[in-house]
């Protein structure tokens, strides 16, 4: 693969990803607002971005096997938490921006959470274990198992979390 296509590549998943999202968050406010079809709307691009983000990556060749993908995810949680969180939240602070800085201190919290979650991935994959994982809505703090009566990182009550498919 040439380097300008490998670039390419990898901007074209940057790009969709973030769309992706977006359209995630937009479809939510669609939501709020009693929008259900353009929600939907919203909700299908993104999984339209998201296939193209996927084919992305594919043609990059960064998936691998279940176990290499679980240790790079791990190496990646583990550099977000430690590297780059703490410094958003020093900007955020020096700013005066509580919420940004609440909101960069979750993602931090989590992100560690990440990183044990997927440390114990490979202990269900050799026991042959499908745990059920739940999400908070207000910060993404990930469950394994139960829902708690309240998130460890945020407070947010039982209510707030979801269980993912």
């Amino acid at each position: 693969m040439g380097e300008k296509t490998q670039k390419d590549l990898y901007d074209g998943f940057t790009g969709e990803s973030k769309a992706a999202v977006r359209l995630k968050a937009f479809a939510r406010k669609a939501e709020d607002e009693d929008y259900p079809g353009v929600a939907r709307l919203f909700r299908a691009i993104a999984e339209s971005e998201s296939v193209h983000a996927y084919n992305n990556l594919r043609l990059l060749g960064v998936i691998n096997d279940t176990e290499a993908n679980l240790e790079e995810s791990l190496s990646r949680e583990e550099k977000i938490a430690q590297v780059s969180y703490d410094g958003f939240i020093a900007d955020a602070e020096s700013e005066d921006d509580k919420a940004a800085a609440t909101m960069f201190g979750y993602a931090r919290d989590v992100e560690e959470r990440h990183a044990k979650l997927y440390e114990g991935a490979l202990q269900h994959m050799v026991a042959d274990e499908v745990p059920n994982y739940y999400v908070c809505s207000v910060c993404g703090y990930v469950a394994d198992g139960v829902i708690p009566e309240k998130c460890p990182i945020c407070g947010a009550p039982e209510t707030a979390f979801s269980e993912v498919k």
